[in-house]
């Protein structure tokens, strides 16, 4: 009786997630999420809900090497466990695809298991030991900076992705067909981060509180800062036109359409109160402290937290302000598609010592000329190394701190703050 190749794959690939059940035993929970799928067009790739394998590619894997496809099964599930699998949508594919994948193979080679033991590990070495010379973690946050700031070529990171390769991550962008595409029903994200959590826990009950696993969980499980929430407090009361389904009965309004023509019983109240961004700054340390990439990770963000909470009027007045220890430029915007439009042609201005002073002063003058009738808010986004204003300016100022801990920064009293850490600026997934 012949055996399909489809059959022998599946068989292979089930005999390498009992091996992980034995071995790994916090894997069970990660491990049953995944159903197994066939699929002739992939290598191995998935997309949090399904592992597609294509069984050609299996089996001559598994004949190469038989621990490879339990590791190769482990690296895939790590992706998910770790959220790699969400991206945003302007992130750089070949350098968030190799950073995934050093990050998930170097937790694997520290659990040193004999059952993940593969050719490849040896082949990792140099890059690992170099990445861990600049950094106290590895995780694919801090090692998509790094490859970043270094400037890797697209055809350097595709090489280097050979010695680190294990699935596909196309599926992770759309790159699939309709019918291997998630079902948008399933809160994947929540599902994967209750998997982390309890896996973190898991391990550090096994006292098991060491290693790049266990430290990838707790940098991606940690309490962050819900930056949306603050920037909502600077939300404005606006008169938005809109129809108000609270105070109109729609009833009565067609009725009378009907009865008298053209002439409603009740007049729909279309004025409704929200709260939106109107005259607003934002102003960006570029000294030579705070880096570019994170800035205009700040201000992109920003921008589509402002988008995705309707938090813009038709019509604003918003100054993008970048000051060192002189003002440097000042961008007014007046639309949400100009902002859209400024965000493409951003440049970092400055890159010298940090003085807050001389843009609140300059604020100060703005309000002056009525160019800012109504200011309702002022973000200064800054690693918060620098002289402040001595006195209260007299409308809501935030100072968002690009650090890991406030808690040697004395901001005045009369301003609000709130620290974010700097690969969390730079996680394109939030």
């Amino acid at each position: 009786m012949k055996i399909s190749a489809e059959s022998l794959a599946k068989d292979i690939l089930t005999l390498s997630r009992n091996s992980l059940m034995v071995n790994f035993r916090f894997l069970d929970r990660a491990i049953s999420r995944l159903e197994l799928v066939s699929d002739k067009n992939v290598s191995l790739a998935t997309d949090g809900e399904k592992l597609y394998y294509g069984p050609k590619y299996v089996l001559i894997r598994y004949r190469e090497e038989q621990s490879v496809m339990t590791r190769d099964m482990f690296h895939a599930l790590l992706h998910c466990v770790f959220r790699h699998n969400f991206v945003g949508r302007d992130i750089d594919r070949r350098r968030w695809d190799l950073a995934c994948d050093i990050a998930v193979e170097n937790a694997l080679n520290e659990l040193e298991s004999p059952a993940l033991r593969t050719r490849r590990e040896t082949l990792q070495g140099a890059t690992v030991a170099l990445l861990k010379n600049d950094m106290e973690s590895l995780t694919a946050e801090r090692i998509y900076k790094w490859l970043g700031d270094r400037g890797f070529s697209d055809e350097e990171l595709e090489a280097e992705r050979e010695n680190f390769f294990a699935d596909g991550h196309g599926i992770w962008y759309g790159a699939f067909d309709s019918n291997a595409k998630t079902d948008k029903n399933i809160d994947l994200k929540k599902i994967w981060e209750d998997v982390s959590k309890r896996m973190q826990t898991e391990l550090e009950t096994m006292h098991r509180e060491s290693g790049a696993l266990v430290q990838n969980l707790r940098a991606l499980n940690r309490a962050r800062y819900d930056y949306g929430e603050f920037l909502r407090r600077f939300g404005v009361q606006g008169e938005v036109m809109r129809l108000s389904d609270e105070e109109f009965d729609n009833n009565y309004y067609t009725y009378g359409l009907e009865l008298y023509g053209n002439i409603p019983l009740v007049e729909p109240l279309e004025y409704t109160d929200r709260r939106r961004i109107r005259d607003f700054v934002i102003a960006i340390d570029t000294s030579g402290s705070v880096k570019g990439e994170v800035v205009q990770s700040f201000i992109q963000h920003t921008h589509d937290l402002m988008a995705a909470r309707d938090s813009f009027f038709d019509r604003m007045n918003l100054h993008i302000i970048q000051c060192d220890d002189e003002v440097r430029e000042d961008v007014r915007l007046t639309s949400k598609e100009e902002f859209d439009r400024y965000l493409g042609t951003m440049e970092i201005k400055g890159l010298g010592r940090t003085d807050f002073r001389p843009l609140f002063a300059y604020v100060d003058g703005l309000i002056h000329k009525k160019e800012l009738n109504n200011l309702q808010g002022l973000l200064y986004f800054t690693d918060g190394k620098g002289e402040f204003p001595s006195q209260d300016p007299g409308y809501p100022t935030a100072f968002i701190l690009n650090c890991g801990d406030d808690a040697e920064l004395e901001v005045p009293v009369w301003a609000m703050h709130i620290a974010l850490r700097e690969e969390d600026i730079l996680d394109r997934r939030l």
